[in-house]
């Protein structure tokens, strides 16, 4: 009985030993293409509770620049038909006015393996995934210093260790926090030295102008109250004469006092001086001891460079040791 040597397959005859080319070639795209599949995605946000994906299989070497800044979405969440997506885009064109649209933008998601969870991590303005392990990992430093008894050396060999992690943990989130920062830091500096500079004119004009306005109502106070000042002295003079006499030789002549303008109004706005007292110390020695306050900025830059070897009447120099941590 002869063996047969050719098959058949939709795509025609073919040889069995070799088998069928065009199935062969099928069946390595397709176990390319699974080996090809990476989870990555892009998402583009509806909402901020509402997105969709826009592509998957995103090449790795697209969020490679990111992948330290992602956001988790547990695997659990809801998947929407494409219909309803559109509804949902539907909606949301409605109520987004121009404005809003533009600021749309697509994040992107990495898909990844974690435990029995398949979980779905896009970057989103001012969210770090390595921050937010930081955050949980300091969780459980919390947990441990809550329940942490230390009443042996080997107690405190551990406490030591944790202080150690807690130090590293700080100084890492700190420098992600300034990180976070110095953009922002540096666009609000240089819109300030921007404003600064655009602003000068307009607070030069305004100093001068109030130089000038309260150089002009102390002037015309000091008018009003030289006028004061000599009506009543020709008064006293006026009184004096009555006793020394009985009688007047000539009638008082009293000056017309100007009264100064407690402010200047016009159909724009007003302006006008008002009051704001001030102190000044003119005799340390005879000022009440309530009043005195110390120095305490000097007074601790003598603590930490003298100790207690430096005597001053009226303070006690201690010395209150705090716990240092140093990690290697």
């Amino acid at each position: 009985m002869a063996i047969a040597s050719k098959g058949r397959c939709k795509h025609g005859e073919f040889d069995l030993i070799s088998g069928c080319p065009q199935c062969v070639s099928e069946r390595l795209a397709e176990q390319l293409k699974e080996k090809l599949k990476t989870n990555i995605v892009k998402v583009k946000y509806i909402s901020d509770s509402k997105a969709k994906v826009s592509a998957v299989d995103v090449a790795a070497t697209e969020v490679e620049a990111f992948k330290d800044k992602v956001k988790t979405i547990l695997a659990g969440s809801k998947v929407v038909e494409d219909k309803t997506i559109k509804q949902m885009e539907q909606e949301a064109d409605e109520s987004l006015d121009a404005s809003e649209k533009e600021w749309e933008a697509e994040a992107e998601v990495k898909l990844a393996e974690m435990a029995d969870e398949t979980i779905a991590i896009a970057l989103r303005p001012g969210e770090d995934i390595e921050v937010h392990s930081y955050f949980e990992e300091s969780r459980k430093m919390l947990e441990y210093a809550e329940k942490r008894v230390i009443k042996t050396l080997d107690d405190a060999k551990l406490a030591t260790d944790d202080l150690s992690s807690i130090s590293r943990l700080k100084k890492a989130m700190e420098a992600k926090r300034k990180e976070a920062l110095a953009p922002h830091e540096a666009q609000v500096k240089a819109i300030r030295d921007t404003y600064n500079y655009l602003m000068a004119p307009v607070l030069e004009a305004e100093r001068i102008t109030k130089e000038k306005q309260t150089t002009f109502l102390r002037e015309q106070e000091r008018i009003q109250q030289e006028q004061e000042r000599i009506n009543a002295e020709r008064i006293k003079l006026a009184q004096d004469e009555m006793k020394l006499t009985g009688e007047l030789t000539e009638s008082v002549n009293l000056l017309e006092v100007q009264e100064a303008p407690a402010s200047v109004k016009t159909d724009f706005g007003s302006s006008g001086l008002v009051d704001h007292w001030k102190v000044e110390v003119t005799d340390m020695a005879i000022l009440p001891n309530e009043y005195k306050i110390p120095d305490m900025v000097m007074l601790n830059a003598i603590a930490k460079k003298y100790h207690d070897a430096k005597k001053i009447p009226g303070v006690r120099f201690y010395n209150e040791p705090y716990l240092a941590t140093r990690t290697r």
